[in-house]
């Protein structure tokens, strides 16, 4: 058994965990071993993990599909497996790994790697708030909208 941490940068819960599994499949695929078990908390990250959409991330599921090459090339008999683990569950082995990679505090650089799903989700938030401001001046809404019964407090 082996451990590795490395600072993901402002990145998304799916994002991390994706960079989590690019983590242990190369180092696993670097052993000679015959199969591969990873256990995750999303089924989302491990299916982005081997697919060839385009994605935030994207980067690790090729590096990932570059690992396993390697590792099946010639080789039929191996294999990897991903389970399902909620972390509510809190599995004695996933619970540890969960809380040792949760609980490693590292300080930002002064411009940290930044994944595509931060800065979609931070440009949907500046939208809806230009929207909420916009929406909150009577000559903005037009005719098509009713007034909001208590004003802009039910809107925010």
């Amino acid at each position: 058994m082996s451990s590795s941490k490395a600072p993901a940068g402002r990145a998304t819960a799916l994002d991390a965990e994706l960079f989590a599994i690019r983590l242990g499949v190369v180092k696993a695929t670097s052993f000679d071993v015959k199969r591969i078990v990873i256990i995750t908390d999303s089924l989302t990250a491990a299916r982005r993990a081997v697919g060839a959409s385009v994605h935030s991330g994207q980067a690790h599921s090729l590096a990932i599909v570059q690992a396993l090459r390697g590792f099946f090339t010639n080789h039929p008999d191996r294999s990897i497996h991903f389970w399902d683990c909620p972390s509510k569950a809190q599995w004695s082995l996933h619970f540890l790994a969960h809380e040792d990679a949760t609980s490693t505090k590292i300080a930002a650089r002064r411009h940290p790697a930044t994944s595509l799903d931060v800065l979609r989700s931070k440009s949907a938030a500046a939208c809806l708030d230009a929207w909420k401001t916009s929406f909150a001046r009577p000559s903005s809404q037009g005719r098509h909208f009713l007034p909001l019964k208590g004003g802009i407090k039910n809107l925010l």
